[in-house]
């Protein structure tokens, strides 16, 4: 959950952790040390389904790459009252946990590494609202996608996370190819011809609520998500599966913390490092910091589809397409568009039942293939044209 946007911002952090008395304008003349700070982040999923701890260290921002993960370390969940569990590596930085934790039990969680063993504070399930209603509204210039939950005594305190995932189409379809050892153009059988392309995209953005703030705790119209008017995620069908958990006062003030340096870039009234809080602690070391939080609770899941059939005027732009053409190719031009040129034919252009010109593009232009998958989604459901 987020884990790429703490690792972004526990690169900045690292950079203040020097003088964090100093009011004056100060730039750190020690930007360049290697603290390799353990960054911890992941959530214990009751009651049945994936729990997924995620561990990297800070970096200095001179290193040119995105993340450092810890993929050595032993990764164990111990509860009060139930056992203990071992998570498993699932890939470089990331410790997963299939089992069914006990929801009224309290829960820490050990990691061990070669540079330090480290502890989380005891860890106390939140309950998470089972009522998430999804919607969305069009306005001059972008689509909001919002989610209505309703908090109680129990679980005031929401966080959200998405995915999303879209249906594009190349401008050109490749009906036709050239043949090369008859040089000549074939129709292209009907199993290869790509009508369509998926891509998906995981959000890193860290969205918050407090049920606290509204009349009956009812939150209604959360935006998780806005999509820009001329964005291709709507140019065709567009799904979104958001995820809801609960947390607990400490969880929410740390993750709110993240929220503001992440969306103020550290202006001079965003939280330091110092008081942003985290319920991991070093054994090894104690005065060492650490900074991430482990949670623990049940995770709500809604997935809901957009078609453009539902939009009225919209109208997508693919950047990447933006500058397709269609270009005449004559038999004498075959070698050097379609072989070297590396084009593709589109449209023929015949006389009579003679077509041995025509209209072609570049294979960007027609293979989406080169900007996404032509396999939908396991869970891809098209669009209903019965439904009313």
């Amino acid at each position: 959950m987020n884990n790429h946007k703490i690792g972004m911002l526990a690169v900045f952090m690292v950079i203040l952790l020097g003088p964090l008395a100093c009011r004056e304008f100060y730039e750190p003349e020690v930007t360049d040390i290697d603290h390799q700070f353990l960054v911890v982040e992941g959530f214990l999923e009751i009651g049945g389904g994936i729990s997924e701890i995620n561990l990297t260290q800070t970096m200095p921002i001179y290193l040119n790459q995105t993340s450092r993960p810890v993929s050595q370390a032993n990764v164990q969940v111990e509860s009060e009252h139930s056992g203990t569990w071992i998570m498993n590596r699932s890939q470089a930085g990331k410790y997963t946990l299939e089992a069914t934790l006990p929801e009224s039990d309290v829960y820490r969680v050990r990691i061990q590494t070669s540079f330090g063993e480290y502890l989380s504070d005891e860890i106390i399930p939140v309950p998470t609202s089972e009522d998430l209603e999804l919607g969305y509204v069009g306005r001059p210039g972008y689509v909001s996608i919002h989610a209505s939950t309703t908090g109680t005594d129990q679980s005031k305190y929401f966080i959200w996370e998405f995915e999303e995932d879209w249906e594009f189409r190349s401008p050109y379809q490749n009906y036709y190819y050239f043949d090369e050892p008859s040089r000549t153009i074939r129709n292209t059988p009907f199993n290869e011809i790509v009508q369509s392309c998926y891509q998906s995209f995981q959000s890193s953005n860290i969205i918050l609520e407090s049920s606290e703030r509204f009349q009956n705790q009812r939150i209604t119209r959360k935006e998780i998500q806005r999509i820009d008017t001329l964005s291709e995620k709507l140019g065709e069908r567009y799904s979104i599966l958001v995820r809801q958990r609960g947390l607990d006062r400490d969880a929410f003030e740390f993750w709110d913390a993240m929220r503001k340096n992440s969306d103020e870039i550290g202006g001079i009234f965003s939280p330091m490092p110092s008081m942003i809080g985290t319920n991991i602690r070093s054994l090894s070391n104690p005065g060492e910091p650490v900074i991430g939080y482990v949670s623990a609770g049940k995770t709500v899941e809604k997935r809901m589809y957009i078609d453009k059939r539902e939009l009225d005027g919209w109208a997508s732009r693919i950047e990447d397409y933006r500058f397709c053409v269609l270009d005449t190719v004559t038999p004498l031009d075959y070698e050097d568009r379609y072989i070297i040129g590396d084009m593709v034919p589109v449209l023929p252009i015949c006389e009579g039942a003679v077509c041995v010109t025509y209209m072609a593009s570049t294979r960007n232009c027609t293979d989406c293939r080169l900007r996404g998958s032509e396999f939908p989604p396991d869970f891809w459901e098209p669009y209903d044209h019965h439904t009313p």
